[in-house]
């Protein structure tokens, strides 16, 4: 497999058919649902079958592309799914997580914005494809190619109120012009495209045409679009978003999440909306923990969207996916940002969205300077002369984003994907996992048997995955169920009883200690069964977060350790 690419609709579906053939015995594809424009939004089920179904499992949730243009998203998920394929049966560790794991992998969460994204010429829309929130264009300037290089890059007209110049430092790229800064040529720069309403005189920005964005529709603190840009009419009210939805809220196997987006090389957790000092503290240092080895494995900081990725020091994001699955089914959740052009230009420790704001311009000199020796040819394009059917003379130029910004080059983004795989196992290697410590069925006097059982958690989280999970009631308490033969007679406990929750090692994170230890994530039950020896029965442990298991047995004088 070659991940140094980007792959059309049509390529996913053929590589998702071969794979589905191929390792049948380990992979299901499927629909999540379909896209507005009745698309199949693609969905693969990954677990040993034979070792149990995918909902008896604990699982990760792993979805990319979202936003029609972060296409590196598609790439890596198909790069987490072939390290389970190809390795399954060959590597000791990715064999045993298949067979006692499921992962759930949504590649293209919305194939209609992609496929706008790749096509020839491209559009570019933030993520569905139909018209909002009004059916007409507003007023203002639309990006397209204009000049049909299919490419979608910027203007520059010449404006003595200006705000941009040549720059100072390499007359190839731009440079924000300086408060006092009144003594020389400048330029407006604006998205090449075409005027709405054009009166000769004024250009806005226009809202975009489809002025969507499925990461505002998740029904977690949802607004309406006076208070959230791109919203949609009410929460999931997006085929592409109600399909999630309405598959991970019946998929209670999920503990774990990741959202592939693009760009700026960084791991975002909850909460977008309030500060860590209103969340759940002991999840808080669970998340922090992640993070130290999510820093390990990624390279990429995990940072608070609230306190380090908000767009406005004043303002929230409401409606996103990750605040939603953590909030609402106590999963713990991140959104991914692929790929860091800045940071590979060698600009290090910066806040990620106040460099976007402000930095100097020798940042915007160092990143033009990689890209000019690590980029695509047309990753900046020189200025050139265009008669523009509105403005008259402008130069096209600048920023061809697509594969320098907003994805990597192609040559970059096997890189990208391979160093985000590790982390997805690790995860996988933290969720609940049931296990038998001890089971034994002894004889107490002719035909009464007594069964002790002690069964635990072996995972990192415990079995309602965090703390906000369990204050959500988001997956019911461990459980057993014993099924006896025909005719026995239970003369102590229950046929069905409840367990409680297990603690795993989440809530034992502290470095400091002398080695205490609680047995908290054990429980321990005990029955007394008048039957006939030989007779058999069958015994079911159930966790929704930590998956299942059935153990069958015989009632004999002899005991029986597992």
């Amino acid at each position: 497999m070659d991940f140094n690419r980007y792959f059309t609709n049509d390529e996913l579906e053929t590589l998702l058919n071969e794979w589905s053939e191929t390792y049948s015995e380990i992979l299901d594809l499927g629909e999540l649902g379909r896209s507005q424009e009745n698309r199949p939004i693609h969905l693969l089920t990954l677990t040993t079958k034979s070792t149990g179904i995918d909902l008896d499992k604990p699982a990760v949730w792993v979805d990319a592309n979202i936003h029609a243009t972060e296409i590196a998203g598609t790439t890596t998920a198909l790069r987490v799914a072939w390290e389970l394929l190809s390795k399954y049966g060959q590597d000791d560790r990715i064999t045993r997580l298949v067979d006692t794991t499921t992962f759930y992998i949504v590649p293209r969460d919305n194939p209609d914005g992609a496929a706008l994204a790749m096509a020839q010429p491209p559009k570019y829309v933030r993520s569905g494809t139909r018209p909002y929130p009004f059916e007409d264009k507003m007023e203002g300037i639309h990006s397209q190619d204009i000049d049909g290089d299919n490419r979608i890059l910027q203007m520059r007209v010449k404006d003595p109120n200006g705000d941009w110049k040549i720059s100072t430092q390499n007359p190839a790229i731009m440079e924000k012009r300086g408060p006092d800064d009144n003594d020389g040529e400048y330029y407006r720069i604006l998205p090449e495209g075409l005027i709405e309403d054009y009166d000769g005189y004024l250009v806005k920005i226009a809202r975009s045409y489809e002025g969507l964005d499925f990461n505002r529709n998740f029904p977690f603190d949802w607004k309406p679009e006076s208070d959230q840009y791109g919203a949609g009419p009410y929460p999931t009210s997006e085929p592409e978003i109600r399909a999630m939805v309405e598959f991970i809220t019946k998929h209670n196997n999920i503990n774990a999440a990741i959202a592939y987006h693009t760009y700026s090389g960084v791991i975002l957790r909850p909460y977008g909306t309030k500060g860590d000092d209103d969340m759940d503290t002991g999840d808080l240092w669970t998340y922090q923990r992640i993070a130290e080895r999510a820093r390990e494995l990624t390279g990429y900081k995990t940072v608070s969207v609230f306190h380090d990725f908000k767009y406005h020091p004043k303002q929230v994001i409401v409606g996103v996916f990750d605040d939603w699955i953590y909030d609402q089914l106590g999963a713990y959740a991140y959104t991914i940002e692929l790929w860091d052009i800045v940071g590979k230009a060698g600009i290090e420790d910066r806040k990620f969205i106040d460099w976007m704001r402000f930095h100097p311009h020798e940042d915007d000199v160092a990143i033009y300077e990689w890209a000019r020796e690590n980029g695509p040819e047309d990753g900046y394009v020189d200025w050139s002369e265009f008669e523009h059917p509105q403005l008259g003379k402008v130069e096209i130029g600048g920023w061809n984003a697509m594969y320098t910004w907003r994805n990597p080059p192609h040559a970059f983004m096997g890189e990208e994907a391979e160093r985000n795989v590790p982390f997805v196992l690790s995860l996988a290697e933290m969720l609940p996992h049931l296990e038998i410590h001890t089971f034994d069925v002894s004889e107490l006097e002719p035909g009464v048997f007594h069964i002790n059982l002690v069964v635990e958690n072996g995972g990192f989280f415990p079995t309602y995955t965090s703390n906000q999970g369990k204050a959500k009631k988001a997956s019911r308490p461990v459980r057993a169920e014993l099924e006896l033969p025909e005719g026995a007679e239970l003369l102590l406990g229950k046929k069905k009883t409840d367990v409680g929750d297990l603690e795993g090692r989440s809530n034992k994170v502290a470095a400091f200690g002398f080695g205490a230890s609680s047995t908290d994530n054990r429980a321990r039950l005990e029955w007394v069964v008048r039957t006939a020896p030989g007779e058999t029965a069958t015994l079911k442990i159930l966790s929704e977060r930590a998956g299942t298991i059935a153990k069958e047995f015989a009632f004999s004088a002899q005991s029986e350790e597992d």
